[in-house]
């Protein structure tokens, strides 16, 4: 399936960013070195979506997309440089709108890119077992025995080590829409 493709038939459980760099870092373009066009912008291409897939977008990203897309559709000497430019170009008219959410606001709306994921434990699950506390590599979870424990959000580097730890279930991902948890840990009201 060509990239144009993938692009026009995203699920809602596709990111349209994340499949984007999926598809130029592994496109044939980024080793083959014929044409300034294809290689060059295959590498700018994977750069700019590789940032802003790890939360590290710019507003001006979009923009320069557009640009170098535009010279890789007229320029590039094969047509699979030429076809990369077209389905970025299609891809940021057709979902401008999750290109600014991952830029701006700081969100993946098909909570595929695990950067914007964030990890929560719910007080109404937790036995407080510990757990997800002895896995939990960066200490970024707080709570002693029979205490519901609180993942500190800063610390948290999002491995899922704790989610898979997990055997009550009580561990969850979430993107822009968070649970409502304890800000510090509490007792436990299931034993």
């Amino acid at each position: 399936m060509s990239m144009l493709d993938k692009i026009k038939n995203l699920k809602s459980t596709e990111c349209v960013v994340d499949t984007l760099c999926q598809g130029v870092s592994q496109n044939e373009c980024t080793e083959c070195g014929k044409c300034v066009f294809g290689y060059e912008g295959m590498t700018q291409l994977q750069l700019i979506l590789g940032d802003i897939t790890e939360k590290k977008g710019k507003s001006a990203d979009l923009a320069q997309m557009q640009e170098l897309c535009e010279m890789m559709k007229s320029q590039s000497l094969c047509e699979t440089g030429e076809e990369i430019g077209t389905a970025v170009l299609t891809a940021i008219d057709t979902y401008r709108e999750d290109f600014e959410a991952h830029i701006g606001k700081k969100g993946c709306r098909a909570c595929v890119c695990r950067k914007f994921m964030t990890y929560h434990i719910l007080a109404d699950r937790c036995t407080g077992c510990g757990d997800c506390v002895d896995v939990c590599e960066d200490e970024a979870i707080l709570g002693k025995a029979k205490f519901v424990h609180v993942i500190e959000q800063k610390e948290c580097i999002q491995c899922g080590a704790c989610m898979e730890a997990c055997e009550e279930d009580a561990i969850v991902r979430a993107g822009a829409e968070k649970p409502k948890c304890p800000k510090r840990p509490i007792p436990c009201k299931r034993r």
